[in-house]
């Protein structure tokens, strides 16, 4: 008789009783850093060090000879707007951005006001004619302030806000998606062409684009919008209100046929550049900011900049300007909801197109449009607002998800 053979018994490893059963897999948590990106500090920092000390170069001798004698007039005023900006920085750095869907629409209606101001009674006066251009308003008792900066900020708050609220599905049509921001672009165009500023009218139509396609904008409606903001500019360069922009294509494809008129600019400004050579003439040392060329502390600091410090001083902070450009993009890609990827974007849109604007025009790769270089320029609104930005982006990156381990 065949003798029947036991199977062996299943021991559980651990030889008390049954192998537990495997937990349930819980869908997995995203954490936020909880702390603002280091590498957007370090070269918002940087870059306002080496704007003041590049500022204060290229001012004294103008502010010697305009305001009696007093050298330091130009850098002691941005001192004041820098300090007081690091300190609104910081504080924005610690804000909730999701609430400035509160102050979206305000922003909007207030740029609108303040810049349609130019064309009231009364109230056009304040406005203050700069070689032609009318930009800025005379406040009493507080200085002067450059209204088309409040645009460019709300710009990029109405819009972001807008396309989040909008959706995916509202955002791919041409109702929705198109051409409410088609018609803000139209507005402050109209207004930005009563003051003759070009460089404001490209820089707040590049923000409203790139936000307009990271909202998620149906391509072919966002290239047909893009055409129309290409047929709008056509027609007012052959408008008679457009003639002085066509003025400076004219001079700036030949600055040498008036170069005692209106190439004047355009000259100096590569006699400056030419001047500086591979290691430059050394920091305060620049011969054409002494009243020959025009705007040094303003539109023409890159030029300034190039010939005291040389091509190796320019490549550095031209370097310096694409990390923190593409810092600011890659905070846009991680920010955790869609407000905070739009509104990352549209102020690192802002920063690379005024930048790249100011870079081509002063080493004569574009007309003069007057667009100011960020960080650099001389102009207490436009420092305090870029620096407000930075801190925007700041409080962006502190609600990025934390990296992974491993």
């Amino acid at each position: 008789m065949a003798r029947k053979i036991k199977k062996p018994r299943t021991v559980p490893a651990a030889g008390r009783g049954p192998a537990p059963a495997e937990p349930a897999q819980q869908p997995e948590r995203v954490e936020k850093c909880g702390h603002m990106d280091q590498p957007l500090l370090m070269l918002t920092m940087l870059l306002l060090g080496l704007g003041l000390v590049c500022l204060f170069s290229a001012s004294y001798a103008t502010a010697y000879d305009k305001q009696d004698g007093n050298a330091t007039y130009f850098i002691f005023r941005q001192g004041i707007f820098a300090a007081g900006g690091v300190v609104v920085m910081l504080v924005l750095s610690k804000f909730d951005y999701h609430k400035l869907h509160y102050f979206a629409i305000p922003a909007l209606i207030a740029a609108v006001l303040v810049m349609a101001t130019i064309k009231i009674p009364g109230l056009k006066n304040y406005w203050i004619n700069r070689n032609g251009a009318i930009r800025w308003i005379q406040i009493p008792a507080l200085g002067t302030f450059q209204p088309s900066e409040l645009a460019k900020i709300a710009v990029i708050l109405c819009f972001s806000s807008l396309a989040t609220i909008f959706g995916p599905k509202k955002m791919h049509t041409l109702r929705w998606g198109i051409l409410p921001f088609m018609a803000i672009i139209g507005v402050f165009a109209v207004e930005m062409s009563w003051e003759k500023h070009l460089s404001g009218t490209l820089i707040i139509a590049a923000i409203g684009m790139v936000i307009i396609y990271f909202g998620g904008a149906n391509l072919f409606w966002f290239g047909l919008g893009g055409c129309g903001v290409g047929a709008g500019a056509l027609w007012y360069l052959n408008s008679e209100r457009g003639a002085y922009a066509m003025e400076r294509i004219h001079i700036w494809l030949d600055p040498f046929s008036d170069p005692l008129g209106d190439g004047w600019q355009g000259v100096q400004s590569q006699l400056a550049i030419g001047s500086g050579g591979f290691w430059g003439l050394g920091l305060g040392q620049s011969r054409q900011k002494h009243l020959y060329l025009p705007e040094p502390a303003n539109d023409f600091i890159f030029a300034v900049i190039c010939e005291e410090l040389g091509f190796v001083g320019a490549v550095m902070v031209v370097v310096v300007f694409a990390l923190l450009i593409w810092r600011g993009y890659y905070i846009a890609l991680r920010a955790s909801d869609k407000f905070g990827t739009l509104l990352a974007a549209g102020i690192t849109t802002q920063i690379a197109v005024q930048t790249f604007l100011n870079l081509g025009v002063v080493t004569g790769l574009l007309p003069i449009t007057g667009a100011s270089l960020p960080f650099f320029s001389y102009g207490g609104t436009a420092l305090l607002i870029q620096l407000a930005e930075m801190g925007i982006l700041l409080s962006i990156s502190r609600h990025m998800p934390a990296p992974r381990e491993g």
